[in-house]
């Protein structure tokens, strides 16, 4: 991945849009990293982060996602952050990433804290506890702590910088692991992020249809920003519209729609790989003219018309 901003990235854009939803976030900490502290969040407390954290030494990338919050720690309310970051490609710098969000996020707080009370001796930073969302189709081969990056590691110890992150890689979610998660908006968009083609984004909503069209509007706009970039992702001409399912009260309808859209985006998918094949065969069959082959041998060869291969050779 480039070093710039990647705020036009598709996959950015639709998993902040998912990420950015409350509910799914928070169903994102409860039902995929599962942390103990994660039962002490005050969920009223945890809200998105007004601040941008740029990273001046990536070309002012921006970090994803960042919320505040607290958790109850007996009488007290412990302030901490959770840093997000979407990450599609393996990127070995990651850990030194997160190193920089973290450092402008506690130079944030302490430039926003009271300037008395932050000399004072009980002063303290809020934790930040940074995570990486992976969607990509290669391992995750990154360690998951800093201190894995310094020369010596192993000589100097804990008197190294250090911190773990958590990894949430969405090739280890599948139905029978998302089915009881807290929000289904992130059950269907997990199932999204796994799809190889927009078949399977279509047969993942005929899957899950009742879960969507209980949505709440919020939720639905969401799934179908998400929609729409899958479709041009994978090179779709027709416009899928979720809200024609999530607003049509006949079930049958709905059944008869969708099965319409999958039968819609196979002939595509089908249509898309005839095409590649035909391409590569007027290449072959260029080649072929090239050398001074007969035209009934291209044509064994190729399978093209002897019209395509005149027209080829023309050129």
């Amino acid at each position: 991945m480039s070093d710039s901003e990647k705020t036009n990235d598709p996959h950015d854009t639709r998993l902040k849009e998912l990420f950015r939803n409350k509910d799914a976030f928070i169903s994102l900490l409860k039902d995929c990293v599962k942390a103990e502290w994660i039962n002490d969040l005050d969920e009223d407390s945890l809200s998105l982060s007004n601040h941008s954290f740029i990273l001046q030494d990536f070309k002012k990338k921006e970090a994803d996602i960042v919320y505040e919050a607290t958790i109850k720690n007996g009488k007290e309310k412990v302030v901490f952050y959770v840093l997000l970051e979407l990450q599609k490609k393996v990127d070995y710098r990651m850990n030194y990433r997160l190193l920089l969000y973290i450092v402008e996020i506690l130079r944030h707080y302490y430039n926003q804290s009271d300037v008395n009370n932050r000399k004072r001796k009980d002063f303290k930073f809020p934790a930040v506890y940074p995570m990486v969302f992976f969607n990509g189709s290669r391992k995750w081969t990154v360690p998951l702590n800093l201190r894995e990056m310094f020369y010596g590691d192993k000589q100097f110890g804990s008197n190294l910088i250090n911190f773990n992150y958590a990894l949430v890689d969405v090739k280890g979610y599948d139905d029978g692991s998302v089915k009881d998660f807290r929000s289904k908006l992130l059950k269907v968009m997990m199932l999204f992020e796994k799809s190889r083609g927009f078949t399977e984004v279509i047969e993942t909503v005929k899957k899950y249809k009742d879960d969507v069209v209980n949505l709440n509007d919020e939720e639905k706009r969401i799934l179908n920003v998400a929609v729409d970039i899958f479709s041009d992702i994978y090179g779709q001409k027709q416009s899928y519209k979720l809200d024609e399912i999530v607003h049509e009260k006949n079930t049958e309808r709905v059944d008869i729609m969708l099965a319409d859209w999958l039968t819609d985006a196979k002939t595509y998918a089908s249509n898309l790989k005839k095409e590649g094949k035909k391409e590569q065969a007027k290449k072959m069959a260029k080649k072929m003219l090239l050398k001074n082959r007969p035209i009934d041998e291209i044509i064994e060869f190729t399978e093209l018309t002897e019209k395509e291969i005149k027209n080829i050779a023309k050129k």
